[in-house]
């Protein structure tokens, strides 16, 4: 069994998430209009419209998957691949998907059906023993619940990070992620319209079919901007030239069972150290806030706990499987209704 440890007791390099999803959206799209600030219109328009539909088309199939990544040719599952053979060069590492569409309708500690999405694409190349080449796949939000319900499918529950409610795992208009230590050191800061986490069913749809593929599998999904994140530091301010965009991530690394590359088995514990990596610092540190500096605009606030903690991606009863999908045509907005075609 291959090591995914240095003698330190660290995962090592090479199985570290890439941090290159700026530099993706900055070369795929245009500058655009920047994110407005929050009104009186805005927090009224919360109460009548208490929804957010979400719309989007035109997706990037797994962008940054390369040698420095978790799922690329060095990482823990090496589907090997030219495409996945690089780091430095995201649009060469990510390849368009056919077809991919997203839609989705979102409520804030929403009840039993008013939280919905679903995305669907085509794979361009084979990427594991799940995704093939051609083949059409659709995901279906089955929850919001951070840890699995049921204790098999997750075996070593985490704790649920501070910036989403008990028992919900939907939250709306939040920092998340970047360097600074919000939620992840290992990626860029975004502000999300709708931030998401939980289990979702994912289908082979090829042809007209409906087979399972992967069942009640971890998810994250962001609606959101890509920020100016040394900027925000200063002026507090949510800037953002970058479009809107759909960031979904779908993965299961189960314990207990040998994995791609001759990894594993590996404890849960283990199986769920790469996301993110133990060494992270956003797991023990705040964001480098001016609390002062707030408490001066007439603000009452406190540095948080560390809102980063450990994704609970080990479902061993499911296959190994990873997807990113970066939608950048996205339109958000409000609605009275939850009503999406489709998906209702």
């Amino acid at each position: 069994m291959k090591s995914i440890r240095d003698e330190n007791g660290k995962v090592k390099t090479n199985v570290y998430i890439g941090a290159t999803i700026v530099a993706m959206i900055v070369a795929m799209v245009p500058a655009i209009m920047a994110l407005s600030a929050g009104s009186t219109a805005q927090a009224l328009s919360s109460m009548d419209k208490p929804y957010v539909k979400v719309f989007a088309k035109t997706a990037l199939y797994e962008p940054a998957v390369g040698k420095t990544n978790v799922f690329g040719p060095g990482g823990i599952f090496p589907f090997f691949n030219d495409t996945f053979s690089c780091a430095d060069n995201v649009l060469n590492c990510g390849v368009m998907a056919e077809g991919s569409t997203f839609k989705g309708v979102f409520r804030e500690a929403g009840q039993e059906g008013d939280n919905r999405f679903i995305a669907e694409y085509t794979v361009p190349i084979t990427y594991g023993d799940h995704q093939t080449a051609g083949h059409k796949y659709r995901v279906e939000l089955v929850d919001t619940m951070w840890n699995n319900a049921d204790s098999k499918l997750t075996p070593a529950p985490t704790r649920v990070p501070a910036f989403l409610t008990a028992g919900s795992g939907v939250a709306f208009d939040q920092i998340q992620h970047g360097h600074s230590m919000v939620d992840r050191a290992d990626a860029p800061m975004f502000m999300n319209r709708v931030a998401l986490y939980g289990h979702v069913n994912v289908y082979d749809i090829t042809d007209g079919g409906h087979k399972l593929v992967a069942e009640k599998i971890f998810a994250h999904l962001m609606v959101g901007h890509v920020i100016d994140e040394a900027k925000f530091y200063s002026d507090f301010q949510f800037n953002s030239p970058l479009p809107l965009v759909v960031a979904l991530f779908v993965v299961n690394v189960p314990s207990g069972v040998q994995l791609p590359g001759g990894i594993g088995p590996l404890t849960p514990e283990q199986a769920q150290s790469f996301t993110p990596t133990p060494d992270d610092p956003s797991l023990k540190n705040a964001p480098p806030a001016n609390y002062q500096q707030l408490s001066g605009q007439g603000l009452d606030v406190s540095a948080p706990m560390p809102q980063s903690t450990v994704w609970p991606v080990d479902n061993p009863t499911q296959p190994v499987f990873f997807t990113f999908l970066l939608f950048t045509e996205t339109k958000a907005f409000d609605s009275s209704t939850n009503y999406v075609p489709g998906i209702n």
